[in-house]
């Protein structure tokens, strides 16, 4: 006979699997150190590539938001400059980008790709990822 703390361990087990089982498997997953980025604006290239093969380009958005795009530009494909004085060049066409990834220039009609992301404030590290 199942004594009553036994049931509800099993009930918040079968709780947790529950909530595990929903959550969106994910592509791509990565962490990066951004405590570095001491001021809004501040950027880094990642030295791993993403899901696409390009570098992921952090943005620091506040001193508890961050965002990610892809450094790979959407007219050709080329890999994209790091940001000159806010603005990320692709060497191949010409297109320009601003920090957030929207097109300022073309021809790249498309803005950058861009991670969901999440800041941990106590280890200074953004997690990046794409959902499947």
């Amino acid at each position: 006979m199942q004594t009553r703390r036994e049931f509800v361990g099993f009930v918040a087990a079968a709780a947790l699997g529950c909530s595990v089982e929903h959550r969106k498997p994910r592509l791509f997953e990565a962490t990066f150190d951004v405590a570095s980025l001491d001021r809004d604006g501040a950027t880094i290239i990642t030295p791993m590539a993403g899901l696409d093969g390009a570098p992921i380009l952090i943005v620091r958005e506040s001193d508890r938001r961050f965002h990610a795009l892809s450094m790979q530009c959407t007219h050709e494909g080329c890999p994209v400059n790091p940001p000159v004085r806010g603005v990320i060049t692709c060497p191949c066409h010409g297109s320009q980008y601003d920090l957030n990834g929207h097109v300022r220039m073309g021809p790249a009609r498309l803005p950058l790709a861009r991670y969901e992301t999440r800041y941990d404030q106590r280890a200074r590290t953004v997690v990046v990822w794409v959902d499947a």
